[in-house]
Order: structure tokens, then sequence, then C-alpha cells
């Protein structure tokens, strides 16, 4: 009796454990990465602002995100010409400010 009542407490602990880690690596992971890029083009008039992502640090693909006006972000690819023009229109428009 006694050995069940152990084994059940260490069985509950043991499952607090893994749901704690659980959602602890689901925070870490959830940081804003983007895991893929957007096709479709999208016009600098919507964008507000932009981060680099970068694969040598805590996530894994290169990314422009593009903060938009409705505060929506977009994982782009750095290579894309679009993409770099986009970046071009912005940097002009911080000049002007």
């Amino acid at each position: 009796m006694m050995s069940t009542n152990k084994s059940l407490l260490l069985a509950a602990l043991m499952s607090a454990l893994l749901l704690h880690l659980c959602s602890k690596s689901e925070a870490a992971s959830n940081f804003d990465c983007c895991l893929g890029y957007r096709h479709h083009v999208l016009h600098p008039m919507w964008i507000v602002s932009y981060t680099e992502q970068r694969a040598n640090e805590a996530c894994d693909i290169n990314a422009i995100i593009f903060h938009t006006r409705r505060n929506l972000s977009v994982c782009a690819d750095p290579k894309k010409k679009w993409v770099k023009q986009v970046l071009r229109v912005l940097s002009l428009r911080a000049k002007k400010i």
C-alpha cells in the first residue's frame, strides 16, 4: 500500500515536471522566429518597420520580418528582389525623417 502511494506521488511529480518543461520550451521557441517566407509581394506603403532574423542566432533561417500598419509580422526571404527593393524604400524613408 505504501509503495503504491509513493509510486503515485512520483508519477504525479514527474508529470508536473514534464508539463512545466514542455511549457518552458514552447515559450522559448515561440519568441517570434520565422519558420518560412511569404511568397507574395508586400507593398512598402503598408510597412512601418522591419527587423532582421539571423540563422546563426536563435532561429533557423535568415529572414526579414516586416511589421505592418495592422500590427502584423510578415516573414520574407532576404534574397528576394522585392524584399531588397522594399528595404531600399524603407531606408530612403528613414533618411527623410
